[in-house]
Protein backbone atom coordinates (compact mmCIF):
# COMPACT_ATOMS: atom_id res chain seq x y z
CA UNK A 1 0.00 0.00 0.00
CA UNK A 2 2.98 2.06 0.87
CA UNK A 3 4.56 1.79 -2.49
CA UNK A 4 0.86 2.31 -4.55
CA UNK A 5 0.64 5.80 -2.79
CA UNK A 6 4.22 6.96 -3.40
CA UNK A 7 3.62 5.81 -7.12
CA UNK A 8 0.16 7.94 -7.05
CA UNK A 9 1.27 10.70 -5.44
CA UNK A 10 4.03 10.96 -7.75
CA UNK A 11 2.07 10.44 -10.98
CA UNK A 12 -0.79 12.76 -9.97
CA UNK A 13 2.26 15.62 -9.31
CA UNK A 14 3.70 14.49 -12.54
CA UNK A 15 0.12 15.37 -14.42
CA UNK A 16 -0.43 17.92 -12.75
CA UNK A 17 -0.74 21.90 -14.89
CA UNK A 18 0.61 19.50 -18.15
CA UNK A 19 0.50 21.48 -20.92
CA UNK A 20 -1.04 18.88 -22.89
CA UNK A 21 -0.62 21.11 -26.88
CA UNK A 22 2.75 21.39 -25.98
CA UNK A 23 2.92 17.38 -25.00
CA UNK A 24 1.27 16.46 -28.14
CA UNK A 25 3.59 18.92 -30.45
CA UNK A 26 7.13 17.34 -28.57
CA UNK A 27 5.70 13.91 -29.19
CA UNK A 28 5.17 14.54 -32.68
CA UNK A 29 8.16 15.91 -33.14
CA UNK A 30 9.94 13.12 -31.83
CA UNK A 31 12.65 11.09 -34.55
CA UNK A 32 11.44 7.33 -34.35
CA UNK A 33 14.37 5.46 -35.37
CA UNK A 34 16.20 7.31 -32.55
CA UNK A 35 13.43 5.90 -30.10
CA UNK A 36 13.55 2.14 -31.68
CA UNK A 37 17.29 2.13 -31.32
CA UNK A 38 16.97 2.91 -27.66
CA UNK A 39 14.48 0.14 -27.25
CA UNK A 40 16.76 -2.14 -28.76
CA UNK A 41 19.87 -1.10 -26.42
CA UNK A 42 17.59 -1.33 -23.37
CA UNK A 43 15.90 -4.87 -23.99
CA UNK A 44 19.99 -5.85 -24.96
CA UNK A 45 20.41 -5.24 -21.26
CA UNK A 46 18.93 -8.49 -20.17
CA UNK A 47 20.97 -10.35 -22.54
CA UNK A 48 24.31 -8.77 -20.73
CA UNK A 49 22.38 -9.77 -17.51
CA UNK A 50 21.91 -13.40 -18.54
CA UNK A 51 25.67 -13.38 -19.44
CA UNK A 52 26.51 -11.80 -15.76
CA UNK A 53 24.20 -14.49 -14.86
CA UNK A 54 26.07 -17.51 -16.22
CA UNK A 55 29.30 -16.46 -15.18
CA UNK A 56 28.10 -16.24 -10.90
CA UNK A 57 26.34 -19.59 -11.76
CA UNK A 58 29.61 -21.09 -12.94
CA UNK A 59 30.92 -22.19 -9.75
CA UNK A 60 27.66 -24.42 -8.52
CA UNK A 61 29.33 -26.95 -12.24
CA UNK A 62 27.40 -27.45 -14.92
CA UNK A 63 27.11 -24.04 -17.15
CA UNK A 64 23.75 -22.82 -17.38
CA UNK A 65 22.65 -22.05 -20.67
CA UNK A 66 22.39 -17.79 -21.52
CA UNK A 67 19.00 -18.41 -23.35
CA UNK A 68 17.52 -19.88 -20.24
CA UNK A 69 18.80 -17.19 -18.30
CA UNK A 70 17.80 -14.67 -20.75
CA UNK A 71 14.17 -16.26 -20.49
CA UNK A 72 14.39 -16.16 -16.56
CA UNK A 73 15.57 -12.56 -16.56
CA UNK A 74 12.96 -10.96 -19.12
CA UNK A 75 9.96 -13.08 -17.37
CA UNK A 76 11.11 -11.67 -13.68
CA UNK A 77 10.93 -7.89 -15.59
CA UNK A 78 7.56 -8.48 -16.84
CA UNK A 79 6.45 -9.89 -13.20
CA UNK A 80 7.96 -6.57 -11.65
CA UNK A 81 6.30 -4.99 -14.30
CA UNK A 82 2.52 -6.51 -13.29
CA UNK A 83 3.00 -7.66 -10.27
CA UNK A 84 3.61 -6.37 -6.58
CA UNK A 85 6.37 -7.04 -3.83
CA UNK A 86 8.26 -7.52 -6.96
CA UNK A 87 7.25 -10.25 -7.85
CA UNK A 88 9.69 -11.40 -10.97
CA UNK A 89 12.28 -11.28 -8.03
CA UNK A 90 10.84 -15.06 -6.76
CA UNK A 91 9.93 -15.23 -10.90
CA UNK A 92 13.43 -15.41 -12.30
CA UNK A 93 15.54 -17.76 -9.76
CA UNK A 94 12.19 -20.35 -10.17
CA UNK A 95 12.40 -20.52 -13.70
CA UNK A 96 16.07 -19.98 -13.94
CA UNK A 97 16.43 -23.24 -11.51
CA UNK A 98 13.73 -25.23 -13.70
CA UNK A 99 15.54 -24.32 -16.74
CA UNK A 100 19.23 -24.98 -15.33
CA UNK A 101 19.13 -28.05 -12.82
CA UNK A 102 20.64 -26.06 -9.97
CA UNK A 103 18.93 -25.70 -6.72
CA UNK A 104 16.67 -23.16 -6.12
CA UNK A 105 18.19 -22.25 -2.92
CA UNK A 106 21.75 -21.72 -4.66
CA UNK A 107 20.50 -19.94 -7.34
CA UNK A 108 18.31 -17.54 -5.51
CA UNK A 109 21.55 -17.06 -3.28
CA UNK A 110 23.11 -15.27 -6.46
CA UNK A 111 20.26 -12.71 -6.27
CA UNK A 112 22.56 -11.28 -3.80
CA UNK A 113 26.09 -10.64 -5.59
CA UNK A 114 23.40 -9.06 -8.67
CA UNK A 115 23.05 -6.66 -6.54
CA UNK A 116 26.74 -6.25 -5.56
CA UNK A 117 27.67 -5.93 -8.87
CA UNK A 118 24.93 -3.50 -9.55
CA UNK A 119 26.28 -1.33 -7.53
CA UNK A 120 29.57 -1.75 -8.97
CA UNK A 121 28.38 -1.19 -12.15
CA UNK A 122 26.58 1.98 -10.66
CA UNK A 123 29.39 3.41 -9.23
CA UNK A 124 31.06 2.72 -12.48
CA UNK A 125 28.68 5.16 -14.44
CA UNK A 126 29.36 7.66 -11.48
CA UNK A 127 33.58 7.66 -12.04
CA UNK A 128 32.73 7.69 -16.11
CA UNK A 129 29.95 10.97 -15.23
CA UNK A 130 32.85 12.55 -13.23
CA UNK A 131 35.87 12.00 -16.60
CA UNK A 132 33.05 13.36 -19.38
CA UNK A 133 31.74 16.11 -17.10
CA UNK A 134 32.94 19.25 -19.13
CA UNK A 135 36.02 20.78 -18.26
CA UNK A 136 35.20 24.19 -19.41
CA UNK A 137 31.94 26.01 -18.24
CA UNK A 138 32.16 29.24 -19.71
CA UNK A 139 30.01 28.49 -22.13
CA UNK A 140 27.46 27.26 -20.02
CA UNK A 141 24.59 29.08 -18.06
CA UNK A 142 25.39 30.02 -14.39
CA UNK A 143 23.13 27.33 -12.86
CA UNK A 144 24.74 24.56 -15.04
CA UNK A 145 28.27 25.65 -13.88
CA UNK A 146 27.07 25.24 -10.70
CA UNK A 147 25.54 22.04 -11.12
CA UNK A 148 28.60 20.27 -13.20
CA UNK A 149 31.42 21.29 -10.35
CA UNK A 150 28.72 20.21 -7.97
CA UNK A 151 28.62 16.75 -9.61
CA UNK A 152 32.33 16.66 -10.16
CA UNK A 153 33.46 17.24 -6.48
CA UNK A 154 30.50 15.21 -4.60
CA UNK A 155 30.55 12.39 -7.34
CA UNK A 156 34.44 11.82 -6.92
CA UNK A 157 34.39 11.53 -2.81
CA UNK A 158 30.97 9.51 -3.33
CA UNK A 159 32.71 7.33 -6.14
CA UNK A 160 36.16 7.06 -3.94
CA UNK A 161 33.88 6.15 -0.96
CA UNK A 162 32.42 3.65 -2.49
CA UNK A 163 34.66 1.87 -4.34
CA UNK A 164 36.77 1.55 -0.55
CA UNK A 165 33.52 0.51 1.07
CA UNK A 166 32.90 -2.38 -1.91
CA UNK A 167 36.38 -3.68 -1.41
CA UNK A 168 36.36 -3.95 2.37
CA UNK A 169 32.81 -6.17 1.48
CA UNK A 170 34.46 -8.23 -0.41
CA UNK A 171 37.30 -9.05 2.03
CA UNK A 172 35.08 -9.68 4.69
CA UNK A 173 33.13 -12.02 2.60
CA UNK A 174 36.43 -14.11 1.81
CA UNK A 175 37.23 -14.10 5.38
CA UNK A 176 34.73 -16.50 5.85
CA UNK A 177 34.29 -18.11 9.28
CA UNK A 178 36.24 -15.31 11.67
CA UNK A 179 34.73 -12.35 9.33
CA UNK A 180 31.24 -14.13 10.17
CA UNK A 181 31.96 -14.09 13.68
CA UNK A 182 32.38 -10.71 13.69
CA UNK A 183 29.69 -9.55 11.89
CA UNK A 184 27.50 -12.16 13.88
CA UNK A 185 28.97 -9.78 17.24
CA UNK A 186 27.95 -6.84 15.44
CA UNK A 187 24.56 -7.72 14.09
CA UNK A 188 23.45 -8.89 17.59
CA UNK A 189 23.36 -5.42 18.69
CA UNK A 190 20.08 -5.07 17.13
CA UNK A 191 17.00 -6.88 17.88
CA UNK A 192 16.54 -10.40 17.04
CA UNK A 193 14.42 -9.80 13.61
CA UNK A 194 16.59 -7.22 12.57
CA UNK A 195 19.68 -9.11 13.93
CA UNK A 196 18.71 -12.09 12.09
CA UNK A 197 17.74 -10.28 9.08
CA UNK A 198 20.98 -9.17 8.43
CA UNK A 199 22.83 -12.59 9.23
CA UNK A 200 20.83 -13.78 6.35
CA UNK A 201 21.47 -11.23 4.21
CA UNK A 202 25.38 -11.33 4.81
CA UNK A 203 24.99 -15.23 4.61
CA UNK A 204 24.01 -14.83 0.91
CA UNK A 205 26.13 -12.62 0.03
CA UNK A 206 28.76 -15.15 1.07
CA UNK A 207 27.30 -17.90 -0.78
CA UNK A 208 26.68 -15.95 -4.06
CA UNK A 209 30.47 -15.10 -3.50
CA UNK A 210 32.05 -18.24 -5.39
CA UNK A 211 33.33 -16.55 -7.92
CA UNK A 212 35.35 -14.75 -6.43
CA UNK A 213 37.54 -17.46 -6.29
CA UNK A 214 37.57 -17.70 -9.51
CA UNK A 215 39.60 -14.46 -10.70
CA UNK A 216 38.84 -14.82 -14.24
CA UNK A 217 35.17 -14.99 -13.25
CA UNK A 218 35.00 -12.06 -11.04
CA UNK A 219 37.24 -9.96 -13.92
CA UNK A 220 34.52 -11.36 -16.23
CA UNK A 221 31.35 -9.98 -13.97
CA UNK A 222 32.87 -6.91 -13.13
CA UNK A 223 33.38 -6.31 -16.91
CA UNK A 224 30.08 -7.03 -17.83
CA UNK A 225 28.39 -4.87 -14.72
CA UNK A 226 30.57 -1.91 -16.33
CA UNK A 227 28.90 -2.74 -20.06
CA UNK A 228 25.24 -3.49 -18.66
CA UNK A 229 25.32 -0.17 -16.59
CA UNK A 230 26.80 1.63 -19.89
CA UNK A 231 24.50 0.26 -21.90
CA UNK A 232 22.00 2.32 -20.01
CA UNK A 233 23.47 5.02 -20.13
CA UNK A 234 23.95 5.04 -24.30
CA UNK A 235 20.30 4.48 -24.38
CA UNK A 236 19.72 7.57 -22.29
CA UNK A 237 22.01 9.20 -24.79
CA UNK A 238 20.39 8.08 -27.58
CA UNK A 239 17.09 9.18 -26.79
CA UNK A 240 18.21 12.99 -26.09
CA UNK A 241 18.89 12.61 -29.72
CA UNK A 242 15.53 12.01 -30.52
CA UNK A 243 13.76 14.62 -28.59
CA UNK A 244 16.83 16.83 -30.05
CA UNK A 245 18.16 17.80 -26.75
CA UNK A 246 22.16 18.96 -26.89
CA UNK A 247 23.17 17.40 -23.85
CA UNK A 248 26.74 15.91 -23.26
CA UNK A 249 26.97 12.36 -22.22
CA UNK A 250 27.83 13.16 -18.93
CA UNK A 251 24.21 14.14 -18.66
CA UNK A 252 22.77 10.57 -19.26
CA UNK A 253 25.01 9.48 -16.57
CA UNK A 254 23.49 11.78 -14.21
CA UNK A 255 20.02 11.06 -15.55
CA UNK A 256 20.59 7.10 -15.02
CA UNK A 257 22.31 7.74 -11.52
CA UNK A 258 19.30 9.37 -10.07
CA UNK A 259 16.81 6.93 -12.29
CA UNK A 260 18.48 3.73 -10.57
CA UNK A 261 18.63 5.54 -7.15
CA UNK A 262 14.73 6.62 -7.28
CA UNK A 263 13.50 3.16 -8.31
CA UNK A 264 14.98 1.18 -5.39
CA UNK A 265 12.05 3.11 -3.54
CA UNK A 266 8.68 1.45 -2.45
CA UNK A 267 6.21 1.87 -5.47
CA UNK A 268 3.18 -0.09 -6.89
CA UNK A 269 4.59 -1.84 -9.93
CA UNK A 270 5.43 -0.88 -12.86
CA UNK A 271 7.42 2.20 -11.42
CA UNK A 272 4.65 4.61 -12.79
CA UNK A 273 4.92 8.00 -11.84
CA UNK A 274 8.30 7.75 -9.26
CA UNK A 275 10.21 7.10 -12.85
CA UNK A 276 8.63 9.95 -14.35
CA UNK A 277 8.97 12.65 -12.03
CA UNK A 278 13.10 11.40 -11.67
CA UNK A 279 13.44 12.00 -15.02
CA UNK A 280 11.78 15.42 -15.69
CA UNK A 281 13.31 16.94 -12.36
CA UNK A 282 16.41 15.45 -14.15
CA UNK A 283 16.05 17.08 -17.40
CA UNK A 284 15.03 20.46 -15.96
CA UNK A 285 17.99 20.15 -13.66
CA UNK A 286 20.04 20.30 -17.47
CA UNK A 287 18.03 23.34 -18.43
CA UNK A 288 15.41 21.79 -20.52
CA UNK A 289 12.05 23.08 -20.30
CA UNK A 290 9.46 21.36 -18.52
CA UNK A 291 7.02 20.22 -21.56
CA UNK A 292 9.24 18.59 -23.42
CA UNK A 293 11.43 17.00 -19.84
CA UNK A 294 7.75 15.04 -19.37
CA UNK A 295 7.39 13.80 -22.74
CA UNK A 296 11.11 12.51 -22.45
CA UNK A 297 9.69 10.58 -19.68
CA UNK A 298 7.19 9.27 -21.41
CA UNK A 299 8.99 7.70 -24.53
CA UNK A 300 11.98 6.73 -21.60
CA UNK A 301 9.26 5.03 -19.68
CA UNK A 302 7.61 2.94 -22.44
CA UNK A 303 11.29 2.03 -24.54
CA UNK A 304 12.20 0.99 -21.21
CA UNK A 305 9.23 -1.49 -20.25
CA UNK A 306 6.91 -2.37 -22.80
CA UNK A 307 9.45 -4.25 -24.95
CA UNK A 308 10.86 -6.59 -22.09
CA UNK A 309 7.11 -6.90 -21.10
CA UNK A 310 6.17 -7.94 -24.50
CA UNK A 311 9.28 -10.76 -24.98
CA UNK A 312 8.63 -11.67 -20.78
CA UNK A 313 5.01 -12.24 -21.20
CA UNK A 314 5.37 -14.64 -24.28
CA UNK A 315 8.57 -16.34 -22.66
CA UNK A 316 6.31 -16.90 -19.82
CA UNK A 317 3.31 -18.69 -21.91
CA UNK A 318 6.20 -20.61 -23.43
CA UNK A 319 7.36 -21.71 -19.76
CA UNK A 320 4.33 -22.99 -18.95
CA UNK A 321 3.56 -20.70 -16.55
CA UNK A 322 0.93 -17.86 -15.66
CA UNK A 323 0.92 -14.09 -13.52
CA UNK A 324 -1.22 -15.75 -10.74
CA UNK A 325 1.30 -19.26 -10.59
CA UNK A 326 4.27 -16.52 -9.53
CA UNK A 327 1.95 -14.29 -7.45
CA UNK A 328 1.17 -17.56 -5.37
CA UNK A 329 4.53 -18.19 -5.41
CA UNK A 330 5.76 -14.68 -4.11
CA UNK A 331 2.78 -14.91 -1.40
CA UNK A 332 4.56 -17.68 -0.10
CA UNK A 333 8.52 -17.22 -0.64
CA UNK A 334 11.01 -15.60 1.92
CA UNK A 335 11.44 -11.89 1.27
CA UNK A 336 13.79 -11.11 -1.78
CA UNK A 337 16.66 -9.31 -1.30
CA UNK A 338 16.27 -5.66 -0.86
CA UNK A 339 15.84 -3.75 -3.82
CA UNK A 340 19.07 -2.11 -5.00
CA UNK A 341 19.81 0.17 -8.31
CA UNK A 342 18.73 -1.59 -11.46
CA UNK A 343 20.09 -0.59 -15.22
Amino acid sequence: MVGIGVSGGALLWFLWGIDWPGLGDALARVHLPWVGLAALILLAEFGIRALRWAVLLRPLGASARVTDLFAAQVIGAACNTLLPLRAGEIAKPLVAARRTGHPLSAVVATAVMERVYDLFGLVSVLVVMVLVLPTDLTNLPPEEQLLVKNLKLYGGLFGLAAVVAMGIFFALANGRATARRAFVAIASLGPPPVRDRVVQLYDGFVAGLGNTRDPKGLLQAGLLSVGLWLNGTLAIAVLFRAFDMALPYGAACFTAIALALTVALPQAPGFVGVFHVAIEKTLVLWGQPVTPAKGYAIVLWAVSFLPVLMVGLAALWREGLDLATIRAASASAPPPPPAGPTA
